[in-house]
């Protein structure tokens, strides 16, 4: 019977250890501004770098929030992504579409009031290319990497609803930290800033706004 009463309260202990850590998942989507720098080697052994112009896509995330803290707070999520760009040039126009599955990570500073929750966020991101369809002629023949890091900082807000599921938006800047496509004679960065909307479920809470005098 001790030993009963001893498990059990060892696995309520636990499970309340869990519940304080594991704060709450959400579905988000929405657009994703891509463009590209260019590092191309010329004949004469010089290098230009050119700029493309931005391409308009999409991105899906699913995430989980852990870390029970007033101000501190890490996600980790699962992203779909549609990178790319658009070049325009005499011989016309060529879009250069990119997709991936990227895991990512980021430390959240929030800080919770009456009118919502503004936080920022900054972290790493693991990217494996799903699929590559580039039409531009200078990428002709160039394999873009099958996986690489990138990070990214972003901004977002919570807004304040009496229940579990709390409405989220966020804008976040991806950069790349190594170059997405390294092979002679071209070298390419993919950049791209991401827009998106979606939900949180949020657990441990009573159901109100919080309240400071």
């Amino acid at each position: 019977m001790k030993r009963s009463i001893l498990l059990l309260s060892l696995l309520l202990c636990v499970f309340l250890a869990q519940a304080q850590f594991f704060q709450g998942f959400g579905l988000m989507g929405g657009l994703t501004l891509g463009r590209q720098k260019w590092w191309i080697d010329l004949p004469d052994g010089s290098e230009s770098i050119s700029r493309t112009r931005r391409l308009l896509r999409f991105n899906a995330e699913v995430f989980a929030e852990f870390v029970n803290h007033p101000n501190f707070r890490w996600r980790t999520e699962l992203q779909y992504n549609q990178k790319g760009s658009l070049e325009k040039s005499d011989a016309g126009k060529f879009r250069n579409r990119l997709d991936y599955i990227c895991w990512n990570n980021f430390l959240i500073l929030r800080q919770e009031d009456f009118l919502g929750t503004p936080y920022f966020l900054i972290g790493p991101r693991v990217e494996y290319k799903l699929t590559q369809a580039t039409e531009s002629p200078v990428l002709s023949g160039i394999g873009f990497k099958p996986l690489h890091f990138t990070w990214s900082a972003g901004l977002g807000w919570e807004f304040v609803t009496y229940g579990a599921l709390k409405p989220v938006v966020e804008v976040h800047y991806n950069p790349v930290i190594n170059r997405s496509a390294d092979q002679a004679p071209v070298a390419v960065k993919n950049r791209a800033w991401e827009f998106r909307l979606g939900f949180k479920v949020v657990f441990n809470t009573t159901g109100c706004p919080p309240v400071y005098k």
